[in-house]
């Protein structure tokens, strides 16, 4: 591991990117096939689902044990009552047909606008972020600018996984960093925080064999 480890917290927009390729992905067979495809647009609309789940709430591992038992049953309704009535379209009348009719323009618009979303979440990332380097933790913020620096001395942190949504797609979770006995810096959505956590306990550790020789 080496001695420096940059910490950035992301916007939840972030998990927005399997909407992304997959607007992509349907543009791409729009133009292959000349034709909306059922199955896929279907696909479109779960994966779409998930991703306004994962940004709009935050499930911690009780509620995302509740959640798939809520699942489980909606699914086993669905397949009992609403399957057959897509499934039989002469349920209803004989030239009735579930058709959602995504179109290229659909797919392209999409994805142009959730690409500014992203591009925003990662530009804001890359100049606002953490640095644990020479014992010491500073941020910086913009290209220059240096904002505050604290001594590793008596820095504690702790890891946090909130979502476990967001954990299963980017292992994101959040980390707080206690410099002081009264300041608390909180970094939502750090990606890899595992990894994360593991190099600043490295860092940590290596720094207080050094004090201590």
């Amino acid at each position: 591991m080496t001695d420096r480890l940059v910490l950035r917290s992301y916007s939840k927009a972030i998990f927005l990117i399997p909407t992304l390729v997959a607007s992509v992905l349907g543009w791409i067979f729009q133009a292959i096939f000349h034709k909306p495809l059922l199955i896929f647009e279907l696909i479109w609309l779960c994966l779409f689902f998930f991703n306004m789940f994962v940004v709009c709430f935050d499930f911690n591992s009780s509620k995302f044990v509740l959640l798939i038992l809520v699942g489980i049953i909606l699914f086993v309704l669905a397949y009992i009552f609403v399957f057959p009535l897509l499934f039989n379209p002469s349920f209803f009348r004989d030239d009735f047909a579930l058709s959602l009719g995504f179109t290229s323009h659909f797919y392209i618009i999409l994805s142009a606008i959730l690409s500014l979303f992203l591009l925003i979440a990662v530009s804001t990332a890359v100049f606002d972020y953490y640095v644990i380097e020479k014992n010491e933790l500073y941020h910086r913020k913009g290209l220059f600018t240096l904002t505050e620096r604290w001594s590793l001395t008596n820095l504690r942190f702790s890891k946090e996984v909130v979502d476990v949504f967001e954990y299963m797609v980017f292992r994101a979770g959040t980390i707080k960093f206690y410099p002081t006995k009264t300041d608390v810096i909180i970094l939502p959505t750090v990606l890899n925080v595992n990894k994360k956590e593991s190099h600043l306990n490295h860092l940590l550790s290596s720094m207080r064999v050094t004090t201590d020789g």
